[in-house]
């Protein structure tokens, strides 16, 4: 009875022990099954893009692709012209010389001196200047009978120097009172003078001389003037004050 029990013992035992290993070796079984099913996917996720990427040379090439390509679009800034402008005007606070009758201020666009109507225009920062003036609130002892205050007249150039002119304006005659302007040479500046001798617009406040002081930029210029910056400067000497029929 007794060695029957302890057979029966050892036989559920072996079971145990074979039901164990069986129990590891699927477990192994299935991780090793899952690994080759991941391995798989990623194979087959490797080929799909392979065959996205390659280009298929037996394939027919479509009108589409044939088509030219659009160039990239370059946005065009377009510069502003010198001479006379309407819609600049001076802050008189800001300006940062005076001259006789005038207040003056001279500048990038986006100085706080101007104020512009409809947005400030994009200028060129290595040639041009934009330049404003103001009579309003200025004394002017000298000014001719009938004159309101200055009003720009135009600029010529001088050596490396820009020279503003300025005459009076008279009622019912447009004012002028701002401009784009080139941007004096090196150590150049630019004056302000009356464009007509007996006018005192624009002379130096001491009253010595007939050209006043402006001033220049930090940044300075280093090509010259170019020929149609020049004007008729060069054939009518730019420090000679122009011919200026104001109707008196």
């Amino acid at each position: 009875m007794g060695t029957t029990r302890d057979a029966i013992r050892r036989n559920l035992a072996r079971l145990h022990s074979i039901a164990d290993q069986c129990g590891f070796a699927l477990l192994a079984l299935a991780a090793l099954s899952c690994e080759a099913s991941v391995s798989a996917d990623a194979s087959q996720k490797r080929v799909r893009a392979d065959s996205e990427e390659t280009p298929d040379f037996d394939k027919p090439i479509t009108a589409q692709e044939l088509a030219p390509k659009p160039a990239p679009t370059v946005p065009v800034v377009d510069t502003a012209l010198l001479g006379a402008r309407r819609d600049l005007s001076l802050v008189n606070e800001r300006a940062n010389a005076a001259c006789a009758c005038v207040k003056v201020a001279i500048g990038t666009p986006q100085s706080a001196a101007f104020q512009w109507q409809g947005g400030a225009p994009h200028l060129n920062a290595d040639t041009e200047l934009a330049f404003a003036m103001s009579s309003e609130n200025m004394a002017c002892s000298d000014q001719p009978k009938g004159s309101t205050g200055a009003s720009y007249w135009g600029y010529r150039i001088s050596g490396n120097d820009v020279i503003v002119f300025v005459e009076g304006v008279r009622d019912g005659r447009p004012r002028t009172s701002a401009a784009i302007i080139p941007k004096p040479v090196g150590d150049g500046q630019v004056y302000l003078a009356p464009a007509k001798k007996k006018l005192p617009y624009g002379r130096p406040l001491d009253g010595k001389g007939e050209r006043c002081k402006v001033g220049s930029t930090p940044n300075k210029r280093t090509t010259p003037f170019t020929q149609a910056e020049l004007g008729d400067s060069s054939s009518s000497g730019g420090s000679a004050a122009p011919v200026v029929d104001d109707g008196e």
